[in-house]
């Protein structure tokens, strides 16, 4: 696509290796090199740009939802997202695939759910290993897939739940290190055969939720809300393990008051330093002015969480873990967008609140949860969210 703006020279492997290992190091290189606004080129996306200004959130995360297909970007990086469904759709098929799930995600709908949240951590809490290393990423991810099936699908039937909650976790299993996206159609014999291999491995899955659902159609659209809305909770919740793991005296404080002032902070300034969802993602439906870039129809653009929350023009000290900065009056310009914006903002953000009100503490009353890697781990790449490089490997004592 011509006009573009400038970006790495390297090839598509080398840009689509390195921006998977280290999103954060690539991306902070590409800025240096090239400013706010440039061009990468990945196997999965191909071009896009990367706009890493301040003003960028609102220029695009608040534009029209007409002029910038969130949906349409998305399918560009996971193909196998259903473009009637809430993370792949547009427009009107957005719209109605929203109000299929805006009841069973509404604060009050939630809030009824509390107590049984707190119930099936509890019991996750419980079998978690003792005095032996685990990957803290994957027991969260069984209580996250256990509280969707149950409380937001409302499966009853304990032999389907249990087998749908299973099906899920094998289909987001991803092997290799870091985990990459499977191609898709579009990507010659390697595309193809990526996609026989995610339809055989989503078919246990999708064949659970037709069964739950009774409509094939509804199953079709639930599994893309499903792939996209399960795993950022996971990851915001065990990188908030890990850290109160590492500052066991913000430990008490966070268990006294999981909705407090104090807790609210390391939260925030937890999903500043380790966004689940590495960039909102946009697709320009028409001529639009980025960053200073004129860029064309068509073109897909990233707005990075992972540069952006660690922006020096608005956050003093970007790479250090300083809760008390939300106490104090934010710089106007200080961009945080952990659940994205605008028409798009995430629609199962109080769920996630929820959920850190109610897994967190669980865990925490289970033991010492602590970290085995002296530092955070590396965030790698995962599609379109960021995942601990091992999991998060820590133990309980």
């Amino acid at each position: 696509m011509n006009g573009l703006p400038p970006g790495p020279r390297d090839g598509v492997l080398h840009q689509t290796v390195a921006f998977h290992r280290d999103p954060l190091a690539f991306l902070r290189a590409g800025q240096v090199e090239f400013g706010d606004v440039f061009t990468i080129r990945l196997l999965t996306a191909r071009p896009v740009v990367v706009a890493a200004a301040p003003e960028s959130v609102g220029e695009l995360l608040e534009a029209d939802p007409d002029s910038a297909h969130a949906g349409e970007a998305r399918r560009s990086v996971l193909p196998f997202a259903d473009p009637c469904s809430v993370f792949g759709g547009d427009g009107a098929a957005h719209r109605a695939a929203q109000a299929h799930v805006a009841s069973a995600l509404s604060p009050g709908a939630v809030d009824e759910r509390r107590e049984e949240m707190a119930a099936i951590a509890a019991r996750h809490a419980e079998a978690l290993p003792r005095g032996r290393p685990f990957p803290l990423l994957e027991r969260v991810r069984d209580v996250t897939d256990e509280i969707f099936v149950r409380l937001v699908l409302g499966i009853d039937d304990e032999g389907l739940a249990t087998r749908l909650v299973a099906s899920i976790r094998h289909l987001l299993s991803t092997p290799g290190n870091p985990p990459v996206t499977l191609p898709g159609p579009g990507d010659g014999l390697v595309g193809r055969l990526g996609q026989k291999l995610f339809e055989r491995r989503q078919a246990p899955a999708l064949a659970a939720l037709s069964e739950a659902t009774g409509d094939r159609r509804r199953a079709e659209e639930l599994m893309s809300l499903v792939m996209a809305a399960q795993e950022p909770p996971a990851i915001a919740l065990t990188w908030l393990l890990d850290r109160l793991g590492r500052e066991s005296d913000l430990t008490e404080s966070f268990l006294a008051a999981p909705e407090g002032a104090e807790a609210d902070s390391v939260v925030k300034e937890t999903l500043r330093l380790q966004p689940p969802a590495s960039a909102a993602l946009r697709r320009l439906t028409a001529p639009r002015r980025v960053g200073g870039h004129e860029l064309p129809a068509g073109v897909d653009v990233m707005v990075p969480s992972t540069l952006l929350h660690r922006d020096p023009r608005g956050f003093a000290d970007p790479d250090d873990f300083r809760p008390g900065r939300w106490r104090e009056t934010p710089a106007p310009d200080a961009p945080f967008f952990p659940f994205g914006g605008g028409a798009r903002r995430c629609v199962g953000e109080h769920l996630a609140h929820a959920q850190i009100a109610t897994v967190v503490p669980a865990f925490l009353a289970a033991g010492r949860i602590r970290p085995l890697a002296p530092e955070p781990e590396l965030m790698v790449q995962r599609a379109t969210v960021l995942v601990p490089k091992r999991g998060l490997l820590a133990r309980v004592d």
